[in-house]
């Protein structure tokens, strides 16, 4: 099976799972959510949630890739960052991915229109608007989900010994939307497809590029 045939079989994989989810647990899961949550596990889990804000990670990730340059650039500084060539292009797939993948959810959001928990909550629906309803209407998928996976599969491919670690981060950080009653469990499942989705097509093609030049 081809590449292309690979790529459409997954999506299509995709697909029959978060549809399953959206008819069958979505709805159920945040009702019980809704049921159990108290203010201050609310404020909890908000806050652990913010451990994927994609503008703190897109900001330390140009500080790493700034400074893999002055160490590329300058000997003297590159005594001291040895490693200066893994961070810059761990910084630079971070980059790429944030980019690429922040675009992909943004389009979702605006043109799927999902309602999001607190509608189903206080209005009883469950469903969609029309493309571009804005808020709160921009539910699937969920940004801080697909930061946080984003961040744990780009640094996993850096640092394979702490994959499971920083996956189960990411799972924590993104169940937080779910518990929070920011989004629906496919709306964090559909971020992690498009967070691994972005690394696996970016890294090779990044590490290809390097190493040519």
């Amino acid at each position: 099976m081809g590449t292309p045939q690979k790529w459409a079989l997954a999506a299509f994989q995709v697909l029959a799972v978060l549809g399953t989810l959206a008819c069958g647990v979505d709805a159920t899961v945040i009702r019980f959510v809704h049921r159990s949550l108290t203010p201050s596990l609310d404020d909890f889990f908000d806050a652990v949630s913010e451990l994927a804000n994609a503008t703190i990670l897109s900001i330390a990730t140009l500080c790493a890739y700034g400074a893999s340059r002055v160490a590329q650039a300058w000997p003297a500084v590159r005594r001291w960052l040895p490693w200066w060539e893994h961070v810059k292009q761990g910084s630079l797939l971070m980059l790429l991915t944030l980019l690429m993948g922040g675009l992909v959810t943004l389009a979702l959001k605006h043109v799927v229109a999902r309602a999001r928990p607190s509608v189903l909550i206080e209005l009883g629906h469950y469903g969609f608007a029309t493309p571009f309803a804005g808020h709160p209407f921009n539910s699937f998928p969920s940004s801080h989900a697909f930061t946080a996976f984003a961040a744990a599969c780009v640094l996993a491919s850096l640092l394979p010994a702490w994959r499971t670690p920083l996956l189960v981060l990411a799972v924590i950080a993104s169940l937080c939307r779910v518990l929070t009653l920011e989004h629906f469990p496919s709306d964090v499942l559909a971020s992690a497809f498009i967070a691994v989705g972005c690394v696996r097509f970016l890294a090779p093609r990044l590490q290809g590029s390097l190493s040519r030049n």
